[in-house]
């Protein structure tokens, strides 16, 4: 009897961590196909480029955005309820995102910020994903600071 339940303990523990392996959401999957090189000319900024890769079996996807010598680092994650990311920026905060809509448009709105000295101090506090094809996105990410918000629309093409 005590092998039975050591057993069916077993199995159902191996069954719970597949299940929770397997917990995603629709707007991550989408997001899963950035994975790659972009660049995007930015007018009166120059080249932006960006590398998006898969960790953590599969559960974090990493995003690399290169600009004038900057470079900065955004984790994209499921959740429970769909979707969120953490933006690390050359400002020295971290802004927590999480994001509605889909599949074509992805939209991120802040939720918290990590070492935002002040409300009106520059951070990221949005950006939308706009999927055109398999090779072309916008990211258009919410710039604020000083009381102001700044739209700077991103269009990538994949490198090949």
């Amino acid at each position: 009897m005590t092998r039975k339940i050591t057993i069916i303990l077993v199995v159902l523990t191996f069954a719970s961590l597949s299940l929770a392996n397997a917990a995603t959401s629709p707007a991550f999957e989408k997001m899963k196909t950035l994975v790659g090189d972009w660049k995007a000319e930015i007018p009166g900024m120059g080249e932006a480029r960006a590398k998006y890769s898969l960790h953590s079996d599969g559960s974090a996807l990493v995003e690399e955005l290169s600009m004038h010598g900057d470079n900065m680092v955004t984790v994209y994650y499921p959740t429970a309820d769909g979707m969120a990311m953490t933006h690390y920026c050359s400002t020295h905060n971290q802004p927590h995102m999480v994001a509605s809509g889909g599949p074509d448009k992805i939209s991120f709105a802040e939720v918290s910020v990590d070492n935002l000295p002040s409300k009106d101090a520059e951070h990221m506090k949005g950006v939308d994903f706009t999927f055109k094809d398999a090779d072309h996105f916008t990211a258009t990410w919410m710039h604020s600071g000083g009381g102001k918000d700044m739209a700077m629309p991103f269009a990538f093409a994949r490198v090949k």
